[in-house]
């Protein structure tokens, strides 16, 4: 295929795309290398490409997408936030996964300058402030760094789209991005969908609650309340863990069915449980890495409990938990034990992983306080 530009600039340096396509661009870091190789071989007019799932809800996988798939992928993403050659997208997730390769497939695709560092908390740190930079996907920690510092707020501003996702957008993130004047865009995807298959406008605060599902997609639930999507580019309907309402204009995402908590015949959704601690979290300036997960009960079947990162709470901060939890409106929902473990497992990609967290023999268990 014809790429546009002569070379990308990667990790403040110009590697030409001569160098790329012949195998003598030498790479220094693992980001360096899967970037090349992917470029490589999509230039080269590779058919078959092989992506790997994170392993946040489960044992990492490999599947395999053909070209036209993830070229479709890309133009859908690309049409749907009017996007138009010749601008610069600036590549900062991890190229081994599906949203680091993506955003390369809609910057090779749709004759995009390629902009790329490796992943780091900070996406504009090592470049140039007379760098223009109109479209990225970030994950939410990276886009909070950048929108706390007044030295990007321009560059911000200026940008023609921004995508957000592989997390849990909080409150914080939320009220920080209103008052951005590029449109920024929760995204709802996986690997099996090739990325995003659905987006939410986060701002300005007026902006819809739905995830609304790209061209061509259509959805559905199975008997678990789980989403089903029907995509005219993949050969099948894929059958999610997500559990959703639909709605006409769209659907709001509930939690993941392998989260969900049955504690006495009653189901209870984790991430539903999350986000009312968050808004108590926030209020009462409690900051822990937590999540909600479930404990063995003989009487409940299982009981809900609040995991925290760390080796020991304070007093203080206990008290804040107490009453973070006592804010919750539906007593059945709230946490009975805190379970305080010394450090949380994540994926390559920075995400918890709940299970191997919570079953796993690795981490051991600090504490378990009754609430």
């Amino acid at each position: 295929m014809n790429y546009p530009f002569d070379s990308i600039w990667i990790n403040q340096g110009e590697v030409s795309i001569d160098a790329l396509c012949s195998g003598n661009a030498k790479a220094v870091s693992e980001f360096e290398a899967s970037t090349f190789s992917f470029i490589a071989a999509w230039l080269s007019g590779g058919n078959e490409f092989t992506l790997q799932t994170s392993g946040s809800t489960g044992s990492p996988k490999s599947i395999t997408f053909t070209r036209n798939q993830l070229k479709a992928s890309a133009a859908r993403t690309v049409n749907a936030l009017g996007l138009r050659p010749g601008i610069t997208a600036l590549v900062c997730l991890n190229t081994k996964y599906v949203a680091g390769k993506m955003m390369l497939v809609r910057a090779l695709e749709h004759q995009m300058k390629i902009i790329a560092v490796g992943p780091s908390s900070d996406p504009f740190r090592q470049i140039p402030e007379d760098f223009q930079i109109d479209f990225v996907a970030v994950a939410p920690l990276q886009l909070q760094t950048l929108v706390d510092n007044p030295l990007y707020t321009n560059r911000l501003n200026t940008m023609k789209a921004i995508l957000v996702g592989g997390a849990t957008v909080n409150l914080k993130l939320k009220a920080s991005i209103n008052s951005l004047a590029c449109p920024v865009y929760e995204t709802f995807g996986m690997t099996e969908t090739l990325s995003n298959i659905a987006l939410k406008r986060l701002n300005p605060t007026e902006a819809s609650d739905l995830f609304i599902p790209l061209p061509g997609v259509t959805l559905s639930l199975d008997s678990r309340g789980c989403l089903v999507v029907t995509d005219p580019i993949q050969p099948d309907a894929i059958i999610t863990n997500d559990v959703v309402q639909i709605h006409e204009n769209g659907f709001q995402w509930l939690g993941r069915a392998d989260n969900v908590i049955n504690s006495g015949g009653v189901k209870i959704y984790a991430e539903f449980v999350e986000s009312l601690l968050e808004v108590a979290f926030q209020n009462l300036s409690v900051r822990y890495n937590y999540f909600i997960g479930r404990l063995p009960d003989n009487q409940l079947g299982e009981l809900v409990a609040l995991y925290i990162e760390g080796h020991y709470l304070d007093l203080n901060d206990l008290i804040k938990l107490k009453e973070a939890v006592a804010s919750i409106p539906e007593k059945f929902q709230r946490p009975r034990k805190i379970v305080l473990i010394a450090s949380f497992q994540y994926t390559p990609t920075g995400k918890i992983t709940r299970k191997s967290t919570m079953d796993g023999p690795i981490m051991p268990v600090k504490q378990i306080i009754t609430l």
